[in-house]
């Protein structure tokens, strides 16, 4: 999974940068400080981090741009202003993050965005009913699977279970 994050200011790229790097070691990371500096990057990303008010270019015009080049990508803005939550809309932003932001609630957002790029991958966990509970088993942590029985559902009839 690759991962940008554009913000001029940057603390502010250094704290997201700590936190995904808590979340998700070895993931790479990329800087920008601009938006202009991002769309020249030769890369394509699965997630991206932006800020809306940079010098220059501002966030929505280049996430306008970003969404013209690749529809799939997750943007995330992070901001400091309110205001702009509709205009995010406008460019299918997956979420809108206030400064300063909490570390928690990122993780939250960053979890449900891995989930979001992996389900368009075709990596969704694999889910797994067993003694009438399921478990969501991530693929890559399966070496060997195996099924004794007959299956038994445990809904009653007409459920919508």
């Amino acid at each position: 999974m690759k991962i940008a994050i554009c913000d001029d200011e940057i603390e502010i790229c250094r704290q997201i940068k700590e936190f995904i790097e808590r979340l998700e070691a070895g993931c790479p990371i990329a800087l920008y400080a601009s938006g202009e500096e991002l769309l020249a990057a030769a890369d394509s990303f699965d997630i991206i981090f932006l800020d809306i008010q940079m010098g220059g270019m501002d966030g929505i015009a280049a996430a306008r741009e970003i969404r013209r080049r690749n529809a799939d990508v997750v943007l995330i803005f992070i901001t400091g202003i309110r205001e702009a939550v509709f205009e995010a809309f406008d460019v299918s932003a997956f979420h809108y993050l206030l400064k300063p932001v909490n570390e928690e609630k990122f993780g939250e957002v960053f979890r449900r965005a891995e989930a979001a790029v992996r389900r368009r991958r075709g990596q969704a966990p694999l889910v797994v009913r067993t003694g009438g509970r399921s478990l969501a088993l991530d693929r890559r942590d399966i070496l060997y699977l195996e099924s004794r029985g007959p299956q038994e559902d445990s809904r009653a009839e007409g459920g919508c279970g």
